[in-house]
């Protein structure tokens, strides 16, 4: 079974004895399962605003949200699954089973917008009310149906609430040129990654979008370098690299996350312009994951390190349907928006109660955690088969 860069077969790796051998024992790790679930709960939250719940996610104690622990796992996860093959030698058979990945990203993506525009579409139809259509720009495909398929075939419309997946398959697209350069040296691939990151904040450097103006949401220009950063931390674990230990980092980490909570609580924002600094340094942008962001998205996830989360993972069962969730994100996710709509539109034709909407945020998490469940015991039950039964059915 070939491994794959959304956490649904990432394997785990040592965390110390830094030797060749060491890339070959790898297990799971249950940690980055349990946060990719965690933070497609969260995304799925998010995604019906105005909800009563909405105000409990991570985005309102901090900078940063789910979309920058989205990525960073995604890169962690890439170094994982596939660093100890390029080294194997398999550079262009890995980059290919890499582009067929992405390109798998990108079916679905396509037919998640397909069927995000039929829903809405058919809401529209039965209420009458076309701000429907308006408030995720599927009023395009409308306006200009030709305009719309080429910005849909292109990744250049992106709905709203729709813009996670086309970053995903453009970062996986390019991870194995990352990975090339990673294997020669991980710093040399650091290095050139934030230098893409600067020179896209100091000459904003962007993707185009296409029918509508401006660029993409998600600019993979800047998005790119956490992604880097994740795949770096995979890497050193394939290498049985132990991660940093500093108490100095560590309170540094610590010290950063609690001020950024103190300042999204209390309201706090920058009321002068503070020229000659740039601009990136010091604003909250998420399209170009600004400097702040990063900063407390790399800071959670190095105390997060300091947790025994494995030990954690193993030895309860409360979390499992989040770890599994995490394990099958890309169908996981999909559904999820797809609920997530209607949950708009059930909010925008009623009457918007805070009792109802909790109620329905509970039934679609769990209706994902069912799903998540589901997928899993169809592939384990396909694993145990026997040989000549699954070659049988094969054929």
């Amino acid at each position: 079974m070939n491994a794959k860069p959304d956490l649904e077969q990432v394997p785990s790796a040592p965390i110390a004895t830094p030797d060749k051998s060491a890339a070959k024992r790898v297990g799971r790790i249950l940690s980055f399962d349990f946060w990719r679930g965690l933070a497609l709960i969260t995304i799925f939250i998010n995604h019906i605003p105005g909800n009563p719940l909405e105000r409990f996610t991570s985005r309102n104690f901090g900078f940063s949200d789910a979309s920058e622990v989205f990525v960073f796992l995604a890169g962690a996860a890439a170094g994982l699954a596939y660093f100890r093959r390029f080294q194997s030698g398999q550079r262009l058979l890995q980059t290919l089973k890499i582009w067929m990945r992405s390109f798998h990203l990108y079916s679905a993506h396509i037919v998640l917008v397909i069927a995000m525009a039929a829903i809405m579409g058919f809401a529209a139809q039965q209420t009458g009310d076309v701000r429907l259509l308006e408030m995720m720009h599927f009023d395009v495909f409308v306006a200009s149906p030709v305009q719309g398929l080429i910005g849909l075939a292109t990744l250049g419309l992106q709905p709203s609430y729709l813009n996670i997946l086309p970053l995903y398959i453009v970062l996986i697209a390019v991870s194995p040129v990352l990975i090339l350069i990673a294997s020669k040296s991980v710093r040399w691939m650091l290095a050139l990654s934030g230098a893409l990151y600067v020179g896209t904040q100091l000459l904003a450097l962007k993707l185009p979008s296409y029918p509508l103006p401006d660029g993409w949401f998600f600019n993979p220009l800047a998005w790119q370098f956490i992604f880097a950063i994740g795949l770096a931390v995979g890497i050193s674990l394939v290498r049985g690299a132990p991660l940093p230990r500093n108490r100095l980092l560590f309170a540094l980490a610590a010290f950063y996350t609690v001020m950024a909570c103190i300042w999204i609580k209390a309201g706090f924002y920058i009321k002068w312009d503070l020229w000659p600094l740039p601009r990136f340094m010091w604003e909250f942008d998420k399209t170009n994951l600004l400097l702040p962001r990063l900063l407390h998205v790399l800071a959670l996830a190095y105390l997060a390190s300091y947790l025994p989360m494995e030990r954690w993972l193993r030895s309860t069962a409360y979390l499992r349907p989040v770890i599994l969730m995490g394990q099958h994100s890309l169908p996981v996710f999909c559904f999820g928006t797809v609920l997530s709509l209607v949950g708009q539109i059930l909010r925008m034709v009623g009457s918007g109660d805070p009792t109802t909407d909790v109620v329905m945020i509970v039934t679609g998490i769990l209706l994902q955690m069912g799903l998540a469940g589901v997928l899993e015991w169809y592939r384990v039950g396909l694993n145990q088969r026997p040989q000549g039964q699954v070659a049988a059915s094969a054929g």
